[in-house]
């Protein structure tokens, strides 16, 4: 009779192994859409007067989905899912002056508009079933500007950068 029980213990515990694992999925496969294996990036279009966002936006991004998603960037005709961001504002504010009008914090702020286009369908696909009413998902991103402590436009620029980037690929993550 123990060794029934026993043997009936042990075949629960593998099915029960097998089975509850079944949909689990390792690393970040699980966190992103299964039908896109292949991502087309083009490069940022700026609409700010200042140059040089653009490229550095598009190289961010790049780097993001290639770490961060198990997707592949290839050219955009051989893509299955299209990127297209449009830097639409830039700008710096003050946040702090000294006595004297002096700045001594800024804050160094950027807008984006994104578009992930279904390749096979050419439809704007939503993210993280966001309802929008618009054809681009506007996105923010800010950091300050502390020249005292040896902060530039350089540095606070590309910390914005790196924020946007993370946020873009974040909307393709599948909702929870």
């Amino acid at each position: 009779m123990r060794w029934r029980f026993l043997i009936l213990t042990a075949f629960c515990c593998m099915l029960s192994a097998l089975c509850g694992c079944r949909a689990y999925n390792l690393g970040n496969k699980g966190l992103f859409p299964t039908d896109v294996r292949t991502v087309g990036v083009s490069i940022v279009a700026n609409e700010t007067w200042r140059h040089g966002y653009g490229e550095r936006l598009t190289e961010a991004l790049v780097r993001e989905i290639e770490t961060r998603t198990p997707y592949k960037v290839v050219p955009e005709s051989r893509a299955d899912m299209l990127l297209k961001v449009t830097i639409t504002d830039e700008n710096k504010n003050v946040t702090f002056q000294n006595d004297w009008l002096d700045p001594r914090e800024l804050l160094f702020n950027m807008t984006v508009n994104v578009q992930w286009i279904d390749r096979k369908t050419m439809e704007e696909r939503k993210a993280q079933n966001i309802d929008l009413r618009q054809d681009a998902l506007a996105i923010s991103s800010s950091a300050p500007l502390v020249t005292e402590v040896g902060q530039s436009n350089a540095t606070a620029s590309q910390t914005v950068i790196q924020n946007l980037a993370q946020s873009i690929v974040g909307m393709m993550e599948n909702p929870w």
